[in-house]
């Protein structure tokens, strides 16, 4: 009698154990997220029923479909607990994730979607961004770049008759001419401020210069170093600022300048230019630039110098440059051209650039 009824006791408080255990089992509650803007951090915050239960609570998560699972663990805040994510790029389109709970007892489980079906948050860029989206897609997802390259200018040497021209210890003719040998890097934010650039280059030469003696032939020279800022006007326009400190033996230079480009990010791109440099001269530039030809960005310019010896007199350059892009991260390119500043010389001007991006 005293068995039948210890059984019935049992079967009767089975079913409220039960109820009881399943009541007491920690759970959590969480508003999902439809959306969240990229490059902005994720925050994603849970209430916990039966916190003392609770070991550990995990959100297991991944950019876009393929990438890799990712763990970070839940810290409590004054409100709630919440696991803030990092910032997405903005070339993510979405975030899946599920939450883990870990009990006391050792026993985890998925409490919040699962790794098979995970909850998926569509990542919105702002305007800025998608800007950025597109400058970055036409510069094939690059932003740092490398160059490195060089130019010679030959005026023409002009007939130095009676000594008139630069000197009677010149000989039959006046040398004009020069070389540059230069660096420089870039890197492109693709943002308001579009890029900013530190160039490095080696000028030397023979011109004619104006002295107390009258002109005369000198060898001219300079090390310069030039930092440049672009910023974008509108979607197509973009202004450039430099600033340049250069040296040589005898003194320590400065100077600067601007460029306009308009069409940028377009086919086809006009660039109006203008730079000095005290004691060494000043550049007056226009340049069309196109790349409707795949891989094949061409070019046509004309410059006014009084390059490389602040000349009285300006120099004409008559240019035309063409390149290849071998693959994403190379590009190769070359410019050839005329140059003349007296009618009765002129000359070859001739140069290349190698440039590595990535």
């Amino acid at each position: 009698m005293r068995t039948t009824a210890l059984a019935l006791a049992l079967l009767a408080f089975a079913p409220a154990a039960a109820a009881q255990t399943a009541d007491d089992a920690p759970s959590i509650e969480h508003a999902p997220p439809a959306t969240a803007l990229a490059r902005e951090p994720v925050v994603l915050r849970f209430g916990v029923r039966h916190l003392e239960r609770v070991a550990r609570l995990a959100v297991h998560w991944r950019l876009g479909p393929t990438g890799p699972w990712r763990v970070a663990a839940a810290v409590r805040d004054a409100a709630a607990w919440r696991v803030d994510l990092p910032p997405p790029p903005i070339t993510a389109r979405a975030l899946d994730y599920y939450v883990v709970l870990e009990r006391t007892d050792g026993v985890a489980h998925a409490s919040f979607a699962s790794e098979a079906q995970p909850h998926r948050v569509a990542l919105q860029p702002d305007e800025s961004d998608e800007r950025e989206l597109v400058e970055l897609s036409r510069h094939r997802g690059r932003r740092l770049e490398m160059t490195g390259g060089g130019e010679y200018t030959d005026f023409g040497s002009a007939p130095n008759v009676g000594g008139n021209r630069c000197g009677p210890t010149a000989g039959a003719v006046c040398p004009d001419r020069f070389y540059t040998a230069w660096g420089e890097v870039r890197y492109r934010f693709h943002r308001r401020v579009r890029s900013v650039a530190v160039r490095v280059e080696r000028l030397d030469g023979q011109t004619t210069r104006t002295t107390f003696e009258g002109p005369r032939t000198r060898d001219v020279g300079l090390v310069a170093a030039t930092a440049s800022v672009e910023f974008r006007l509108v979607d197509i326009v973009s202004l450039h600022l430099l600033g340049t400190l250069g040296a040589n033996e005898e003194t320590v230079q400065t100077g600067g300048g601007l460029r306009l480009d308009i069409g940028t990010g377009q086919p086809a791109v006009v660039s109006l230019g203008f730079q000095g440099i005290t004691s060494y001269g000043l550049t007056a530039s226009a340049w069309m630039r196109w790349e409707t030809a795949r891989d094949t960005p061409l070019g046509a310019g004309v410059e006014l110098t009084s390059q490389p010896g602040a000349n009285a007199q300006w120099g004409l350059r008559l240019l035309a440059e063409g390149g290849h892009h071998f693959g994403r991260h190379v590009t190769v390119l070359a410019r050839v051209g005329y140059g003349a500043r007296q009618q009765d010389a002129g000359g070859f001007t001739g140069g290349g650039a190698v440039r590595v991006s990535f």
